[in-house]
């Protein structure tokens, strides 16, 4: 998912003055975009949307993207008005920061609920002895689909802490593991819950090193990603895991556009929280109570429906935090 700078500018300036006229009628059927196969988003936008429908009778209909960045971008576009991204990728969105938002402040998607903690997780291959984040240095280095978080992320991640791999390579989460267990890349890093179903697939039966990240490390990729904080990757994880290894991670949550009305985006918003069993059937971490505070501080505004069923949920949404 790419634009050129110049269809960037141009989105830029022309969304906005149709948000209010959009606003006023509810789509009769919703486009979520949703990333790639090996992926978590594809699993839980499917199982998100299926339960907007039978809850709130909700039609939604889903679109294939790269993830996190792209699914901003769709909603920029006007060519989907639901989807999921991670904070670090939101955070350069709204700050027009990183080389693929070509320096535009993306302002026409809104937070609407948070889902589940993504983890970066490395892995590579035992027979080629790289252990540290060091050993990735001159390596080829996959890093997930183009418009994912990982590809948007990890190669500066990696260089903050002096790592040069030689060629950081974006394909599909399942396609780059075959070519990893190929040898015709070094290492995978993909940033998702963990486990990554790819990942954790390759690890059935086969021995890979999980690379991790010291505390000083973790530290400094905070302070130069902001989104990113240090998290930890729990022992059984992943098979053949046996002790707790540090890393870097971020949050993901659900995001929609502007122009969305509130009832309908509170009808979403409910239909996923009320449900989050079901949800953390097919993805563990979203089990978890929600937690609006990271989305808040970073500064990325909720959408006043959304706002609305968080505080009917017994969430703190203050005013401040909400955008229509």
């Amino acid at each position: 998912m790419s634009l050129s700078r110049r269809g960037l500018l141009s989105l830029a300036m022309a969304l906005p003055a149709g948000r209010a006229l959009a606003r006023m009628t509810a789509p009769s059927a919703l486009i979520m975009g949703t990333g790639r196969p090996g992926g978590y988003y594809a699993l839980y936008g499917a199982k998100w949307g299926e339960l907007a429908q039978s809850a709130a009778g909700i039609d939604i209909a889903f679109r294939a993207s790269g993830g996190a960045a792209a699914d901003i971008l769709l909603i920029e576009q006007n060519t989907t008005q639901l989807g999921m991204t991670t904070l670090v990728v939101a955070e350069q969105a709204r700050n027009g920061v990183g080389a693929w938002t070509a320096g535009v402040k993306f302002q026409e998607f809104r937070a609407l609920f948070p889902m589940f903690p993504s983890v970066l997780q490395i892995i590579s291959p035992r027979p080629t002895g790289i252990t540290t984040l060091a050993g990735l240095a001159g390596q080829v280095v996959g890093i997930g689909p183009d418009g994912s978080t990982g590809a948007t992320a990890v190669p500066s991640i990696l260089a903050s802490v002096g790592v040069l791999p030689k060629a950081s390579m974006t394909g599909d989460y399942v396609s780059q593991v075959q070519d990893m267990l190929a040898g015709r890349i070094a290492a995978c890093a993909f940033i998702g819950a963990p486990p990554l179903p790819a990942i954790a697939a390759a690890a059935m039966g086969r021995k890979l090193s999980l690379i991790g990240f010291s505390e000083d490390e973790a530290r400094q990729v905070a302070r130069t990603s902001p989104g990113m904080t240090s998290m930890l990757l729990v022992a059984g994880v992943l098979p053949g895991l046996t002790t707790a290894v540090g890393s870097v991670g971020t949050v993901n949550f659900a995001i929609g556009a502007a122009s969305l009305p509130d009832a309908q985006v509170s009808a979403l918003t409910l239909a996923a929280l009320r449900n989050q069993p079901a949800l953390a059937a097919l993805v563990p971490a979203a089990g978890a109570a929600p937690d609006a505070g990271p989305i808040m501080r970073a500064g990325i505004p909720f959408h006043p429906g959304a706002a609305a069923a968080l505080r009917s949920l017994g969430l703190d949404i203050p005013d401040e935090a909400v955008q229509g």
